[in-house]
């Protein structure tokens, strides 16, 4: 369980990074799963250049040329949905408390992941523009868009290799801000043309570890970046198919998974 400044940590800054809520063999299982659902090899650099989807899956594909990214959407191999430990269900289920009044996903479990993967691009590193998750989405701020969310790290996230950046100072400037607008309106889209008036503090990039978990609530201002480095690095969300969640319907069927 969480301890108290840990629980005020994630209010007041909007996240967490913990280690140790996925045993080492469950996290290296995960990874191979994943190369093997791409149809890659992690020793052969040629191979990361083509996607090769295994025989007869049903999961979507999304290939972001453009930022050396591919993204999969209702992955149900057993090997990355190993990675739902009760440790890490125990620790989110604790952080989603914190806010009883936010729509959730009643299912208790996920169905599925989604894999955000970042691979090697010749290009300039840079930190990129902040966002909020539901951006794209007809969503309220209050009571709040989800109650907690997470990326969990199959790889090393080594700085300038794809990390994730985040605003720690973001999630009370934010609140600040409607305290100063009361006239603003109560929709994230809206919230996202504000962000560039707002003093969000200095951005942190995550440097994270095989079998990480960035947990976050929806009030974080982050972004992903572009892997200048040698290697990929692999990283998961989970998916659901509870009708409720259509909100955050993300490819198809599948939903974000919002407990």
């Amino acid at each position: 369980m969480l301890a108290k400044d840990q629980l005020k940590q994630f209010e007041e800054q909007g996240y967490l990074l913990l280690s140790g809520l996925i045993p080492k063999e469950t996290i290296v299982q995960a990874e191979k799963a994943m190369w093997h659902t791409m149809g890659m090899e992690a020793d052969d650099p040629d191979s990361w250049e083509r996607f090769q989807r295994p025989f007869l899956t049903g999961f979507y594909i999304e290939n972001m040329a453009h930022e050396k990214r591919i993204e999969l959407f209702g992955v149900t191999h057993p090997d990355l949905l190993a990675c739902c430990t009760q440790e890490y269900l125990t620790v989110l289920n604790q952080l989603a408390e914190q806010y009883p009044t936010i729509p959730h996903c009643k299912s208790k479990e996920p169905d599925a992941i989604w894999a955000m993967n970042q691979f090697p691009i010749d290009d300039e590193w840079r930190t990129p523009l902040p966002h909020l998750d539901g951006y794209s989405r007809d969503l309220r701020l209050d009571p709040g868009t989800f109650r907690a969310s997470s990326l969990t790290y199959l790889t090393d996230a080594i700085s300038q290799q794809g990390t994730t950046v985040i605003w720690p100072e973001g999630p009370q400037r934010i609140r600040d801000y409607r305290k100063q607008n009361p006239s603003l309106p109560d929709n994230v889209q809206i919230m996202l043309t504000h962000l560039p008036k707002i003093d969000l503090g200095e951005p942190m990039e995550v440097v994270a570890n095989q079998g990480d978990v960035l947990l976050f609530h929806h009030l974080l201002p982050h972004a992903s970046t572009l892997n200048i480095g040698n290697s990929p690095r692999f990283a998961i969300r989970f998916m659901c198919l509870c009708y409720e969640c259509r909100p955050w319907q993300k490819r198809g069927e599948w939903n974000i998974w919002m407990p």
